[in-house]
């Protein structure tokens, strides 16, 4: 098998405030990340808690959708578009240093291609 091993950069971004959704991914879109993906979970933090059945009566569904997360993965070809993405949301005004709001993550990696 003959392949080629291309550097990208694997960005994680964990959004625990949903106010800002849209306005992160305008910033992934405006910035040319593209092909990423999406999805919704919890906060594994009290997630035991407020699924015993003793607590459930203490958390009403609006505080449960509060604590939703959501997670965007992608593969980014040039480092630049990941510093353009941190400065959209610089610019938009969100405080991508509060831990409460959202985390960014990049790895450097490898990928694979078949030839």
């Amino acid at each position: 098998m003959d392949g080629i091993v291309k550097k990208k950069y694997f960005l994680y971004i964990k959004i625990m405030d949903n106010f800002y959704k849209d306005d992160i991914l305008m910033a992934l879109e405006s910035a040319d990340i593209s092909k990423a993906s999406m999805m919704e979970g919890i906060n594994l933090d009290n997630a035991l808690t407020r699924n015993l059945e003793i607590f459930k009566g203490f958390f009403s569904e609006q505080v449960q959708e509060e604590k939703k997360i959501i997670i965007i993965n992608a593969l980014v070809d040039d480092k630049e578009k990941i510093f353009d993405f941190i400065n959209l949301l610089k610019e938009s005004g969100i405080d991508f240093q509060d831990k409460e709001l959202l985390r960014v993550l990049v790895w450097e990696t490898e990928m694979y291609e078949l030839v």
